[in-house]
């Protein structure tokens, strides 16, 4: 198995550039969807805000956070350029499928991010289902990886490859069956086995994390010690859906949000230390990182 580095090329066909005649339009209407009562505290609530904000200094051009209906009015003094959109809540306060209210939400977006605190108390399984079916881009993380464990025969129903999953070894073991010790024992080769059969991209995330779509793959050693902190994979999460809009490929988006967020995150260790940073702190240099990416310096 040839396994590649994440190449400048790449790295800068990914970012892309900005016209001078454009506007927000052209860089993306994506849609971050997640949160419930049982993650209603504020730092974790505060952690959605950080995706979307990563969403953005990802270039997207406009962010959309879709959260359910009961949980509205501690979202609100955490946002910041992102709108807004509520789903219903269950008796759980968790979202609730409802076909009308998912149309609204999602009209015009282009990209989607699910998962970040998500809980296991909502109508998961007919969100997922409507995402996929719909043919939007997805980027799938946390909960909604847990929910696909659930309901493995969801990643038939897609209608789109442009599908981009993000575990860590806990989240594959639950997607596959296997072990935790049986995947580090061998993660690109199992990655790639999962990638190739379901006809999606996989980001299996670890101190080295590897990249595939079932034919390539990337392996990313950006990082620090500082990132295992959390909110960290809600950052990745929000970078890789910006990227995702942009990118035919999602192993590339894929591979280069992985790489952007560990360079972001090595930055902010520089200036906090890896024992004292916060997911925020990569979330700070993200600009920055791609800013040195564009200008040859890393």
């Amino acid at each position: 198995m040839q396994i590649s580095e994440i190449s400048r090329e790449l790295l800068l066909k990914a970012i892309g550039s900005r016209e001078e005649n454009s506007n927000k339009s052209d860089y993306g209407y994506i849609a971050l969807l997640g949160g419930c009562p049982e993650y209603a505290g504020a730092a974790r609530l505060a952690y959605l805000a950080y995706s979307a904000t990563a969403a953005m200094r990802a270039g997207a051009g406009v962010v959309r956070l879709i959260v359910p209906l009961s949980i509205a009015s501690a979202m609100l003094p955490n946002m910041l350029e992102s709108t807004l959109k509520f789903l219903p809540a269950n008796e759980y306060g968790a979202v609730k499928y409802d076909k009308a209210a998912m149309d609204a939400a999602f009209a015009g977006i282009k990209t989607v991010g699910i998962g970040m605190g998500l809980g296991q108390n909502g109508d998961n399984a007919e969100i997922i289902e409507y995402i996929l079916n719909s043919g939007i881009p997805a980027v799938f993380d946390a909960d909604a990886l847990n929910t696909l464990a659930k309901h493995p025969d969801l990643l038939a129903k897609k209608r789109t490859d442009k599908i981009i999953l993000t575990p860590h070894p806990g989240e594959f073991s639950r997607l596959t069956g296997l072990s935790i010790p049986e995947i580090l024992s061998a993660p690109a080769e199992y990655a790639v086995d999962f990638a190739r059969k379901h006809g999606v991209t996989v980001l299996l995330k670890g101190h080295e994390s590897f990249i595939t779509d079932g034919k390539t793959v990337y392996r990313n050693d950006r990082g620090t010690p500082g990132m295992a902190t959390a909110g960290s994979g809600d950052v990745l999460t929000g970078i890789i859906t910006a990227l995702l809009y942009r990118n035919d490929d999602p192993a590339s988006a894929a591979a280069a949000g992985a790489y952007i967020a560990g360079a972001a995150g090595e930055a902010a260790a520089e200036k906090y230390g890896a024992v004292g940073m916060i997911s925020p702190d990569t979330v700070e240099f993200i600009a920055f990182a791609i800013k040195n990416i564009l200008d040859g310096k890393i």
